[in-house]
């Protein structure tokens, strides 16, 4: 199972690697314009570090990871990254319906409503979440500053968390047809 975790931010890492300019030009009239390198360094730590951190406990390697990380990133979007990277740790893959509530809402719905995980269906929803972050005001972070300024921009931050949760759930699937 490790090794579906390693992949997973093997893939993600690429994602932000290819994508990190747009996330930055995404977060530069929201934000700092930093965003995408933020992620970009904090993945590279993580998979600088892969297989350096010898353990067959999920949750401890997650841990590590995430600690590593946050080390690395800095700033409010490096620790709710790291949040999120220790705490997939901690997914039970049998009972998985309760554990993604606080990621996606849209996705959650989706697994309640099927037993079986489409991917298809998975990799839509997320694009629709994301594509919706253009009609929402910011109530947090930096761009809640700009009132209603940011309406039509895609967030950075969602940007970058789709990316991560696609790759994601790839790797889900995958070790659940293995």
């Amino acid at each position: 199972m490790i090794q579906s975790y390693k992949n997973w931010i093997n893939n993600s890492y690429s994602q932000i690697k290819e994508n990190y300019v747009e996330i930055n030009n995404l977060d530069q009239k929201l934000g700092d314009g930093d965003h995408g390198s933020t992620i970009l360094k904090g993945l590279n730590t993580a998979v600088v570090n892969l297989n350096i951190i010898s353990s067959e406990n999920l949750s401890f390697f997650m841990s590590e990871i995430s600690k590593l990380m946050r080390i690395s990133m800095g700033g409010a979007s490096g620790i709710l990254m790291t949040i999120f990277i220790k705490e997939v740790g901690n997914i039970n893959y049998d009972n998985f319906r309760l554990s993604i509530l606080d990621i996606y809402i849209p996705v959650y719905d989706e697994i309640v409503a099927n037993d079986i995980i489409h991917m298809n269906k998975i990799l839509n929803i997320l694009d629709h979440a994301l594509e919706s972050t253009k009609s929402m005001e910011a109530k947090v972070g930096r761009a809640k500053f700009l009132d209603t300024k940011g309406i039509g921009i895609t967030d950075p931050g969602a940007f970058s968390t789709t990316l991560i949760l696609k790759e994601f759930f790839k790797e889900f699937v995958n070790e659940k047809n293995n």
